[in-house]
């Protein structure tokens, strides 16, 4: 049996289009915890519609202020504690100099959402029926590790994407409160085998905390198709260079077949990416629907046809869930091998390219598929057999749960 409170750390959600993935998530969470209370670090933006049991408490009023000098000397130890892990793990002395200034203003910031958080965590539950979960291990994870600092009966889990994993994606290539947070945290929960082969690697002696959990989609059943002469190809991620869909738009320029592009999602690189276009032959259409509500993109996947799904990323976390959704309508898939995705890509759902990938090489395995499974009304049934076998939300979720409960309250 489930404890009887939750408590979800997220960044934003639910404000905003921000962590869509987690709408599926909290579904499943609902069902099982009959009170949950999400607290967004940031709450800005729209709220999206929660379930009836789910209170949304934006605990810290102002998320970038810090705590001032009387409040750091009352707390100097649980300020230390963190200090002293960050240093400790520092590559060298001239980067933690550098980086210094900026990481001691962030830890000032921690323990002043710490002392936010801290006094209401037991008020309506105690400990033992009490779920604190980070859904990311970085800035919460940060203020939790500092609160049990404080209070020896604060036990929490957090999950493991990308940005908060992976060294090269931190700054100089040291994320400097990541032992800090492997010391407090009761269970890591990595999105992917990469992303946990990567964690083990690097912290041989926590591997025991560390575990593979899947994200997942709900399933909408196969979405609509017949053969078409031209590809309708879609793409969804952030426009950041991480994920270059400029190298897709440049792509495109080499395709031999007719091709219909529509890519879901917005943010600086739009601007280049207008200009690429400008640049795509007759044969190749392209639609920019900029960052849309999760809900109204499954909607679009309903209604339809799709043949191709691409995602190009420099690196993943997990499996992407773009990819998972387009999976579960049966969409066949082309991806670099980045992160967890070849987890869901391979010969039977698509196919994958290397990391270090070149936009004539991604264009030519457009035209294969072109010409090849994304006419194959049996290939997309394969497709949704695979998603389905490995990243049905109802079923990962529930497992999720299940083991979260076991580190945090084991009978």
């Amino acid at each position: 049996m489930s404890t009887q409170h939750l408590w979800l750390f997220t960044m934003r959600f639910p404000h905003g289009t921000g962590e869509p993935f987690l709408e599926n998530e909290l579904e499943v969470l609902a069902q099982h915890y009959p009170r949950i209370t999400v607290v967004p670090l940031f709450a800005e933006g729209v709220q999206r519609r929660v379930p009836s049991n789910v209170e949304v408490r934006p605990l810290v009023k102002q998320p970038y202020a810090a705590a001032g000098a009387a409040t750091m000397l009352r707390h100097w130890r649980t300020y230390q504690q963190a200090a002293r892990s960050v240093r400790r793990t520092a590559p060298d002395r001239a980067t933690l100099n550098a980086q210094w200034p900026a990481l001691r203003s962030r830890l000032r910031q921690a323990l002043h959402r710490a002392l936010a958080v801290a006094p209401v965590l037991f008020k309506a539950h105690g400990p033992e029926e009490t779920t604190l979960y980070s859904y990311w291990t970085s800035d919460w994870a940060t203020v939790l590790g500092m609160v049990q600092a404080m209070d020896p009966r604060v036990r929490f889990v957090s999950r493991m994407h990308g940005f908060d994993l992976y060294a090269e994606r931190a700054a100089g290539g040291w994320p400097a409160f990541q032992a800090f947070h492997l010391e407090r945290v009761e269970r890591v929960f990595v999105a992917s085998q990469a992303g946990l082969d990567d964690l083990v690697r690097r912290y041989p002696e926590a591997r025991d905390r560390f575990e593979l959990a899947h994200l997942g989609t709900v399933d909408h059943g196969p979405g609509p198709w017949s053969p078409s002469d031209t590809l309708r190809l879609v793409s969804c991620s952030n426009l950041v260079p991480l994920k270059r869909v400029l190298l897709l738009a440049e792509a495109l320029r080499h395709v031999q077949v007719p091709v219909r592009w529509t890519h879901f999602g917005d943010g600086p690189e739009r601007s280049p990416l207008e200009a690429a276009l400008s640049a795509l032959p007759r044969h190749v259409q392209a639609e920019l629907r900029g960052a849309v509500p999760n809900a109204d993109l499954l909607g679009w996947y309903r209604s339809t046809p799709v043949d191709l799904f691409v995602h190009l990323s420099a690196s993943e976390g997990g499996v992407p869930v773009s990819m998972q959704e387009a999976a579960s309508f049966g969409v066949p898939l082309l991806a670099t091998a980045a992160g967890g995705a070849p987890e869901l890509v391979g010969p039977g759902t698509g196919e994958l390219l290397p990391l270090d990938v070149d936009a004539r090489t991604v264009a030519a395995a457009i035209d294969r598929m072109a010409h090849g499974v994304c006419r194959d009304a049996g290939f997309r049934e394969g497709v949704r057999a695979a998603w389905s076998a490995g990243f049905r939300a109802t079923v990962n979720h529930a497992r999720f749960i299940g083991r979260m409960e076991g580190a945090l309250h084991p009978r």
